[in-house]
């Protein structure tokens, strides 16, 4: 049985008088987020001036827990009237997401990594309104009586904007339809577009158990992005930074703290933000059509951190998206019904190109004649 999580992003119209109220959460949401980090560095910088930290640790009865900061928030929240009128829910979100820096940096130092101190964020920088516990009557569709539209859905959230949004090829519907558990609701602004994102966890399901009748191996590298056991080869990934490196170059001859600066980078952050989306759309149609093509796809576990650091390839391999394309591949196949298998890198490359016989990673036995097929559409 497996679940699967999954993430629809939702283009919204947003009105001028819509996007001041959201700069004014935003700028809400920023202040509590550095309001706890100044609590938690303030109580820490209490007891180092009391106490020897050489000596002794840091007790753990003075750290607050994030059960005891959302008590607190309630109580703060009575006393603010701008928070009084906004949902409860959007300041939880902001102490969870607080909650997950913490737990992080605490890892990070445990595992002996830089420990990357966590950091105040500004008001322009916060772009995320994260609803945590989101009910499906947030989301009111076409049609019904509480939406009188016969296109555009809205979200309905206490004192957020009531923003338009549309479910292209019914995504959203069928999902609920389906069975699928509303559990996160965010509402994200990038340099393009404001997008709601409504994450859905889908009920468990049975993957197939048979034997796939036209399995598939793949492999990755760099003068290729993808190695088929059947001979097809993808090619590897040359995204096209032109326009980037054009909004760069007039960013750096603009003067700075000037309007016509502040206008150039946000010309940049939509080129990075375009180049971002054709790589994803991309990757969608390189997965849907490998999942077409076969029934059972078998990948290597690749560990793409510690490949990373090598500073020869790492650019080279980051442009080829693997661990991107694999999280896509892995949501098609089980949407598909396709057998999808992560198999141990080890001589995987060796035996499909002999003889084939690993059987455990689905790769199709015999050898294949190399032979480059046509990807062009997918626009890579």
């Amino acid at each position: 049985m497996s679940q699967m999580v999954q993430t629809f992003r939702l283009p919204a119209k947003c009105s001028a008088s819509q996007h001041r109220r959201l700069t004014v959460i935003f700028g809400m949401c920023s202040e509590l987020y550095n309001a706890a980090l100044e609590s938690w560095k303030g109580t820490y910088a209490w007891w180092k001036e009391h106490h020897n930290p050489e000596r002794e640790k840091f007790p753990k009865g003075l750290s607050q827990s994030h059960y005891d900061r959302l008590k607190m928030f309630t109580g703060v929240r009575s006393d603010l009237p701008e928070w009084e009128r906004l949902s409860v829910k959007v300041g939880r979100g902001v102490l969870c997401r607080f909650d997950r820096t913490i737990r992080a940096f605490y890892q990070r130092c445990e595992e002996g990594k830089k420990p990357g101190y966590p950091r105040f964020k500004s008001r322009p920088r916060w772009r995320t309104i994260e609803i945590p516990d989101a009910a499906a009557a947030m989301i009111v569709a076409p049609g019904s009586p509480r939406n009188q539209s016969e296109v555009w859905w809205r979200l309905q959230v206490k004192g957020v904007p009531r923003l338009r949004f549309r479910d292209k090829g019914q995504r959203l519907a069928t999902a609920l339809e389906l069975g699928a558990r509303l559990v996160e609701l965010r509402v994200v602004r990038t340099p393009l577009r404001t997008e709601i994102h409504a994450v859905m966890k889908h009920p468990p399901c049975e993957m197939p158990k048979t034997e796939p009748r036209i399995p598939i191996g793949i492999d990755r590298g760099l003068k290729v992005r993808l190695a088929l056991s059947d001979g097809v080869l993808v090619p590897a990934r040359r995204p096209d930074r032109s326009g980037v490196k054009r909004a760069q170059r007039r960013l750096s001859r603009a003067k700075r703290d000037s309007r016509t600066r502040r206008k150039k980078a946000l010309t940049l952050a939509k080129a990075h933000r375009r180049e971002k989306e054709r790589a994803i759309q991309a990757d969608f149609r390189l997965a849907h059509a490998l999942v077409s093509s076969y029934d059972g796809i078998a990948v290597e576990d690749l560990w793409l951190a510690g490949m990373l650091r090598a500073k020869r390839y790492s650019r080279k391999l980051s442009d080829q998206r693997w661990s991107a394309l694999d999280k896509i591949l892995e949501y098609k196949a089980w949407k598909a019904g396709v057998r999808y298998e992560r198999v141990n890198p080890k001589y995987t490359s060796t035996d499909c190109s002999s003889a084939g016989t690993d059987r455990k990673c689905l790769y199709a036995s015999g050898c294949f004649p190399v032979s480059v097929a046509d990807w062009s559409w997918i626009g890579m």
